[in-house]
């Protein structure tokens, strides 16, 4: 964007020029100026002060050529005005081709967003089920765990009962030999007496250990 010029800044760069020895025309002009400000807006400036600086009573040759010049600088201006209006209209079709592709690229972000929403749903919903299967397998192991230690207990108490009745088994075997062993006795002592009376000869333990007590 040109920057701005005032009558001042215009005034000023006359009297540098003229002061340099410099003729005043509006190509040395606006270089003075830095090449600030539009042409036409120089010719403007240019032509009101040196119409100031003139007597009022110009001739008509002096009119006309100001009038030519003011002619020119609006020709100039209105070519100016026609290509920056040409930059702006460039301007606002790359904005308008920036504005598209950022809308399609809003709606492409918003349809992925909807897609992300989705699978985080899916996504809370199959870890809900899996929490839920992880609690019913919590409770199945405790449960089994229950039945296990249950079942040890039990299989611990008939260890000790058969243990228990294998040495009262042992016990009563001991006991019945023992009984055994006194029946031989009291038979062969019996035999012996009755041996000594006259009775029969009696059976030698020996041989009466050889019979059970209930085939005595």
């Amino acid at each position: 964007m040109k920057q701005i010029i005032d009558k001042e800044l215009v005034e000023k760069a006359i009297a540098d020029l003229k002061s340099n020895g410099k003729k005043v025309t509006l190509m040395a002009l606006h270089g003075a100026l830095g090449h600030r400000g539009s042409m036409s807006t120089l010719v403007k400036i240019k032509a009101e002060l040196e119409a100031k600086a003139q007597p009022a009573n110009d001739s008509e040759e002096g009119l006309q050529a100001f009038r030519e010049i003011w002619a020119l600088a609006r020709e100039e201006g209105r070519r100016q005005q026609e290509s920056v209006n040409a930059g702006l209209q460039q301007d606002i079709q790359t904005l308008a081709r920036e504005n598209e592709r950022l809308e399609g690229e809003a709606t492409a972000s918003a349809n992925q967003m909807s897609e992300l929403q989705k699978a985080k749903l899916n996504a809370e919903a199959a870890l809900d089920d899996v929490k839920r299967q992880l609690a019913r397998s919590q409770e199945s192991l405790i449960q089994a765990n229950k039945e296990t230690q249950a079942a040890l207990e039990k299989l611990a108490a008939e260890q000790a009962a058969h243990q228990g009745t294998h040495q009262e088994l042992k016990q009563a075997i001991e006991k019945a030999h023992e009984l055994e062993l006194d029946l031989v006795r009291s038979r062969a002592l019996l035999d012996a007496q009755s041996g000594q009376s006259g009775t029969p000869a009696a059976v030698s333990p020996a041989a009466m250990r050889g019979k059970s007590p209930r085939n005595g």
